[in-house]
């Protein structure tokens, strides 16, 4: 029986894009998202004397390159695919080309937008330090999205392959090439070049072209690894409802737990009797969630490099207050989640106590944070 795959894809992005601007509305309508903006206009004042600073000797272009590399180069495959499909596609693998092509179409256009997003950060960096213009500015806006489109295609032939270890190596392959062709790009032709003549583009090209036609080989030996596609997609949509649950309560998103065993013994820390055990429930609920936790420690990561390189004693005030905003933000979720695990009803107090206790938890977690941010912003 022949079956329509683009109706099919169709209606699965038409299904994730009305949830995508469902809980977008939550997002934009939160605070969050004001002192992000409020943030990039800070950054975007101090930019230049930042630029600035950078000494003479430092390799910009190669440094540049690497990050870019790291970008371009991360191509998660979302396929809309659902746990039923095993059953109900699998046998119908052939007809199913057309909708995986669409699928890679909506990968490369929404991985773009992030590498645009990307290049227009660094590009007074790079104006600033190496100079750009004329055919370097189409090279700037070109090579990444050509090498993009790459990636988003060999990524996905790769995934065929039944090893992840192999996965992994072609993985690496893809960002070394990567890499010497934007430094290459950015370097204005100088990476590994001896008397004008860049002996080292030239060779990665070569080998570049080699490892192309080397996997087109891969889609003759090996079929769709159907059970790899529907893992990769479950987490990624899993990561969206996190993100999502920041804002609102997600009904369909599961909360996964991770053991953390080298930072869990914190909680160990308060002293153990009936009235602390709402308050190391719900300490060691965060420490070992996937999402409060991880959020949490990315915050405080990137306030801290932020007050580290702004200038000046007001600009540093302002991210710590803005990040500490936006950590409690995130972190009122932690009696709540607790409580919808129905693990609260197990505890020995009632419930303006475990409210106490979640209290309790924020206001520490959001006093180490400041604690963490004043020592950088000392150095």
């Amino acid at each position: 029986m022949k079956m329509d795959v683009d109706a099919l894809f169709r209606e699965r992005l038409q299904r994730f894009s009305a949830e995508l601007v469902r809980y977008g509305q939550y997002m934009a309508n939160g605070g969050v998202l004001m002192v992000a903006v409020f943030l990039c206009g800070l950054l975007a004042y101090y930019y230049p004397s930042l630029v600035q600073t950078i000494p003479a000797w430092f390799p910009v272009p190669y440094v540049l390159a690497f990050v870019l590399a790291f970008f371009v180069t991360r191509s998660p495959h979302r396929t809309f695919l659902l746990e039923a499909d095993l059953l109900f596609l699998t046998p119908a693998e052939t007809q199913m080309a057309r909708y995986f092509q669409k699928a890679q179409i909506y990968n490369f256009v929404v991985q773009s937008m992030g590498v645009f997003l990307v290049l227009l950060l660094f590009l007074p960096l790079y104006q600033g330090t190496i100079g750009i213009g004329g055919a370097q500015v189409w090279l700037y806006w070109g090579v990444p999205f050509v090498l993009k489109g790459w990636n988003v295609y060999s990524s996905w032939i790769v995934m065929r392959l039944p090893d992840k270890k192999q996965d992994a190596a072609y993985t690496l392959a893809r960002f070394g090439f990567t890499y010497f062709v934007l430094a290459w790009m950015l370097s204005k032709g100088g990476f590994l070049a001896y008397q004008q003549v860049p002996y080292g583009a030239i060779l990665w090209m070569a080998l570049l072209i080699w490892f192309h036609f080397r996997m087109q080989q891969i889609p003759k030996k090996h079929a769709y690894q159907w059970y790899r596609l529907l893992e990769m997609e479950n987490g990624l949509r899993a990561r969206f409802y996190q993100i999502a649950n920041q804002f609102r309560d997600v009904p369909s998103l599961q909360q996964r737990v991770k053991p953390r065993k080298w930072i869990v013994w914190a909680a160990n820390l308060i002293p153990y009797r009936t009235s602390n055990a709402g308050r190391i429930l719900f300490l060691k609920s965060f420490l070992r969630s996937s999402d409060l936790a991880g959020m949490y420690m990315r915050l405080i990561v990137i306030s801290s490099f932020l007050i580290a390189i702004l200038p000046g004693p007001l600009a540093k005030a302002a991210v710590i207050l803005l990040f500490l905003f936006m950590a409690a933000s995130q972190l009122k979720g932690i009696g709540s989640q607790a409580r919808h695990r129905s693990r609260s009803s197990l505890l020995p107090i009632n419930e303006q106590q475990q409210k106490s206790a979640a209290i309790w938890v924020r206001r520490v977690l959001l006093l180490s944070q400041v604690v963490v941010n004043v020592l950088f912003a000392l150095l």
